[in-house]
């Protein structure tokens, strides 16, 4: 799965997408993949608790958990609450996660990159790396485009 993972960054989030100003769909990943700095790792093989301990204890800047299993699109922001509470009670109050669901159902002019994400999978970050790469996502046209619904759906803050 690590693979099919590695593909979905390289190939469908580091793709310039005119939906996202040109640029692309998550200008982050890759570069952190590339540097070795994204932890990749499937719940299964170990917990998710024990995996966010092996994060919090590890040099990664960042990590993407997969889960195999099918979760149904109306779970999705459940389980993101759910993660964070986890990461408070495991030390990590200052992160956040964003969970790709490919049940998803938000587009940009018809283009869902979440559909083409290989299974479940929850990004842990830094609160204020995520801010500040908003903050300078906000200063270009990348939200242009972005609907209503994508706006909610990520709980975006208006210039």
């Amino acid at each position: 799965m690590s693979e099919d993972v590695k593909d979905y960054i390289n190939n469908v989030l580091a793709d310039r997408r005119p939906e996202f100003g040109g640029r692309a769909v998550c200008p982050f990943a890759a570069p952190e993949l590339q540097a070795n700095k994204l932890m990749i790792a499937t719940v299964g093989d170990k917990s998710l608790t024990d995996l966010i301990d092996d994060f919090r204890d590890s040099e990664y800047e960042s990590a993407l958990f997969v889960i195999e299993q099918d979760v149904p699109a109306k779970q999705t922001k459940r389980f993101q609450i759910f993660v964070n509470h986890l990461l408070k009670d495991r030390g990590l109050s200052d992160h956040t996660n964003i969970c790709f669901n490919p049940n998803d159902q938000v587009e940009v002019d018809g283009f869902n990159p979440r559909s083409e994400a290989p299974c479940f999978m929850v990004n842990i970050a830094n609160k204020k790396v995520l801010s500040k790469a908003h903050r300078g996502l906000r200063k270009t046209n990348y939200y242009d485009r972005l609907p209503d619904k994508y706006r909610k759906f990520l709980n975006l803050k208006e210039k």
